[in-house]
């Protein structure tokens, strides 16, 4: 693949539309608020003693707002806070419980906000909640996202004395210029000794996250960032392009968006970083993760057991995601369940021994086919149709004539290879995967605000 964009120039313009991320399908504007507790039991009851299980804990606090997060957080220092909303957090995964006993757990992630922000006690006391009510695996993975700036080495200690075994550093960038402008002032010293202290106390796999597209940033400067990174070699690395919708998250607002980059030099940074990461040794896992040939999302996609989700990439396919925690999304049985979003509202719910429901979607039969190639598109790069076929017992062909038709414009354009056997996406397609998933959404809107472009 090309790594200069001015070769096709006429791509970025044809399809840099605005469209999901695809973190769900269908995504969440779809779900319905009017899911009750009879849908989400019945959901449950679904679940089998046998099958492993994924647990997911949102902590929603963070000591200040980086501008350009869309992520759902609770600005406050007072620790207190947080006493409050685990003794909330545990009743419902009391409550959770009852209906759902011997559940094993074969992954727990805990996310936020920033999960760092609790204290060392409290840390102790969610675990040992979780472990009390569920049966956790003897080699269950067990992950933490953390913010560098906050997280002390004690802290650390602890979560691997507690059988944490993959930390998720927080980064975006490190220029000054970039970070005053986003509200995250961090150093390259700062993250340095926390990557250390990790890569000392034996995490097993340690990931990055960056974002490109953020104000006041080149392509120079940002291949800076990674190379900087790369000197530490992380298992894995997530490198997002910002989503800049502040008519969705009003505080994006104060993003000044001047100073964003356009397109071409989005398109620049993101080249950048496949040519760098390709002379790395680190594989592509989908469109914006890497890792290690020796991690298990490498092995995990070599195997066609990767999964997308609300958290990015993560192994184990077929357990089912169970949340607790405000604004926590579920995905098991046949449904998405999200957890109100605002604390009061979840507050009240538990008090009156009610679900915390915001909204959710039971699927139908065609959601769970399009669900299935979109995802397989995102994760495998190639659909079987001879697999998809058989399993959902259609014709693919005359199901998706009209897909079919759409995508002709795709192949002509050497993005994918459609032929009787495989839909496959071509290596330069992997700039456009939304735009092919896209293809596939039954709910896609011909006027998609909400969205940010998918370039």
């Amino acid at each position: 693949m090309s790594h200069n964009p001015e070769h096709f120039i006429p791509l970025i313009q044809k399809y840099n539309v605005q469209g999901p991320r695809y973190t769900s399908y269908p995504t969440v504007p779809h779900w319905s608020e009017s899911i009750d507790a009879t849908v989400f039991e019945d959901q449950l009851m679904s679940l089998n003693n046998a099958q492993k299980h994924a647990l997911y804990v949102h902590i929603p606090f963070c000591e200040a707002r980086c501008h350009y997060c869309a992520c759902n957080v609770v600005i406050t220092k007072k620790k207190t806070e947080a006493d409050r909303y685990l003794g909330y957090v545990f009743r419902e995964i009391h409550k959770l419980r009852e209906k759902v006993p011997n559940l094993a757990l074969s992954q727990i992630h805990w996310g936020g906000g920033t999960p760092t922000y609790l204290t060392e006690a409290q840390i102790e006391n969610l675990f040992s909640e979780i472990k009390k009510y569920f049966s956790v695996m003897s080699d269950a993975e067990i992950s933490i996202e953390i913010d560098p700036r906050v997280t002390t080495a004690s802290q650390l200690e602890l979560l691997r004395e507690l059988g944490f075994n993959r930390v998720s550093l927080g980064v975006q960038d490190f220029n000054e210029q970039v970070q005053a402008a986003i509200h995250r002032n961090q150093t390259y010293a700062q993250t340095q000794e926390i990557f250390d202290l990790c890569r000392s106390l034996d995490f097993l796999s340690i990931n990055m996250d960056f974002v490109y597209g953020l104000p006041y940033q080149t392509q120079e400067s940002f291949q800076k960032n990674l190379e900087l990174i790369l000197e530490l070699k992380p298992d894995r690395l997530a490198v997002y392009n910002y989503a800049h919708v502040p008519w969705m998250v009003p505080h994006q607002k104060w993003i000044p968006e001047p100073a964003l980059p356009d397109t071409i030099s989005k398109i620049n940074m993101n080249l950048a970083a496949l040519k760098l990461f390709e002379e790395k040794a680190y594989h592509p896992i989908g469109m914006d993760h890497f890792a290690l040939s020796t991690d298990e999302l490498v092995l995990a996609q070599k195997a066609g057991s990767l999964r997308r989700n609300f958290m990015g990439y993560t192994t184990q396919k077929e357990a089912p995601l169970l949340a607790i925690g405000v604004s926590a999304i579920g995905e098991f049985g046949n449904a998405y369940v999200q957890n109100l979003r605002k604390l009061a509202a979840y507050y009240e719910a538990i008090d009156h021994d009610r679900w915390p429901l915001q909204r959710g979607m039971v699927l139908t039969k065609n959601d769970l086919l399009r669900k299935e190639i979109i995802m397989t598109l995102l994760c495998q790069l190639v659909v079987s149709i001879d697999l998809i076929q058989k399993k959902h017992e259609i014709d693919f062909f005359d199901y998706f004539h009209e897909e079919i038709a759409t995508l002709s414009s795709f192949e002509k354009d050497g993005l994918l290879s459609l032929t009787k056997e495989h839909l496959h996406v071509l290596p330069l397609g992997r700039l456009f995967l939304r735009n092919m998933c896209m293809v596939f959404d039954d709910y896609l809107e011909k006027n998609q605000k909400r969205h940010s472009r998918t370039l």
